[in-house]
């Protein structure tokens, strides 16, 4: 349960920001271009680039990698039955997380909400998907990260209250012990008093005795 709250907590403090969008523009890769770009709200560079690497190489055409990727004799039948090329790069945005951007070419035309409606539509929303997926998987590793010092804070309490049962243990110990002392050391006094009393009467004998022993003659 209190790993629970902590996680809601968390995410209750996420920026209000962290919202895919995918907006048609025109881009720069390898020259102006009909696109689209994407923002993901999380992840570096490097983590995004690889996951639309991933995103790109699934498009089952010949895929070359670099600062602006592309893909050769692609296929995806959500766009058309012939083959495309494609083109896309990452860009760190300066609000945080990363803008992508593709562009398509269905043959002879860019892909766009204009002229093709219903392909542009598929591919966007395909590319909201990818974008979201890839901001999950970045915050899930993030989620991973945090409940493993969460689990080792808290396995810090459970010790420092450990130290502490064991502590006040032995304090009740420590007073058990100091009451059976008080207990001896009456008895102890009890004893001595006694001793010395015994130790008078002795003395007594010993020189009784050796009165005893000066009146031979």
């Amino acid at each position: 349960m209190k790993k629970l709250i902590a996680l809601c907590l968390a995410f209750a403090a996420l920026p209000i920001f962290a919202q895919v969008t995918v907006d048609e523009k025109n881009v720069d890769l390898d020259g102006r271009k009909n696109g689209m770009v994407i923002y993901v709200p999380f992840g570096t560079k490097d983590e995004v680039e690889k996951s639309l690497k991933n995103e790109m190489k699934s498009w089952k055409g010949n895929f070359k990698g670099g600062k602006i990727m592309s893909v050769d004799d692609g296929k995806l039948k959500i766009l058309t039955e012939n083959t495309f090329d494609a083109w896309g790069k990452v860009e760190e945005n300066s609000d945080g997380g990363c803008d992508v951007s593709i562009a398509i070419d269905l043959g002879g035309a860019m892909l766009s909400s204009k002229d093709h409606p219903g392909e542009y539509k598929a591919m966007e929303t395909r590319m909201r998907q990818f974008a979201i997926d890839t901001a999950k998987d970045v915050v899930g590793d993030e989620v991973k990260e945090e409940e493993k010092i969460l689990t080792d804070k808290e396995k810090e309490l459970e010790d420092l209250e450990k130290d502490k049962e064991n502590m006040e243990k032995e304090i009740e110990d420590w007073k058990k012990k100091i009451e059976e002392n008080e207990k001896k050391i009456e008895e102890n006094k009890s004893l001595q008093e006694n001793k010395k009393g015994e130790i008078d009467e002795q003395k007594n004998k010993v020189i009784e005795v050796e009165k005893k022993k000066e009146a031979i003659k």
